[in-house]
């Protein structure tokens, strides 16, 4: 059976437990090494959404501002995306009520929970799961053959250029190897590639491909 190539990929650990047999239990998480920048997905968006440049940046620090003043003053604040709510705890044991004073209490961090919209809408969009194993950046990034397939789905899928996320994706290597190879096929003596910022993302855009 051919292995699936799209999907949500995933890994497979090993976990501490052990069932009822004797055998390790094994848990999923998405995949590693898998992250959008903020940046990148300010220039993706500006390429896909006609969204002005640094329009989202600007934004969002408003949006920030705002949600930090009111946090801050012991307020939820809900979004379309979910619930940001502050989160206390206690400096010291206290089992007195009576015993509590203000400089007993602190501040820890910042509880975020999902909307259910927000949820339902990433799980309608997920197609399928893929299973992926951890492979050797090294070994990749030598096999020419590998590393040209990879390059050309990355450039149909964005259509004549690439960012670093999108070629880890279809190469399956780590940022810093997908990073250091676009920019060997920049700085070549024939380069397939050139380097160009929008907004605050850099893309690769496709100099020459051969048919």
């Amino acid at each position: 059976m051919p292995r699936k190539t799209n999907g949500f990929p995933f890994e497979v650990h090993r976990s501490p437990s052990t069932d009822d047999e004797g055998g390790v239990v094994l848990y999923a998480t998405p995949q590693s090494n898998r992250t959008m920048e903020f940046d990148e997905l300010d220039g993706y968006l500006i390429l896909t959404n006609a969204v002005r440049k640094g329009e989202l940046q600007r934004s969002f620090d408003a949006f920030l501002e705002e949600c930090v003043k009111w946090i801050s003053q012991g307020y939820r604040v809900q979004t379309p995306l979910g619930v940001f709510s502050p989160k206390l705890g206690m400096k010291r044991k206290v089992t007195n009520t009576r015993e509590v004073r203000h400089n007993d209490v602190e501040f820890k961090s910042i509880d975020f929970r999902p909307s259910a919209k927000f949820t339902e809408e990433v799980k309608y969009r997920i197609a399928g799961y893929r299973y992926v194993q951890k492979a050797d950046s090294t070994l990749l990034m030598v096999n020419d053959e590998f590393m040209e397939k990879a390059l050309r789905k990355s450039i149909h899928a964005e259509g004549n250029y690439t960012t670093v996320s999108t070629f880890m994706f279809y190469s399956g290597l780590s940022k810093y190897a997908a990073t250091k190879k676009l920019r060997q096929w920049c700085a070549s003596d024939h380069p397939r590639l050139k380097q160009r910022r929008i907004g605050h993302s850099i893309i690769y855009e496709l100099i020459e491909m051969d048919e």
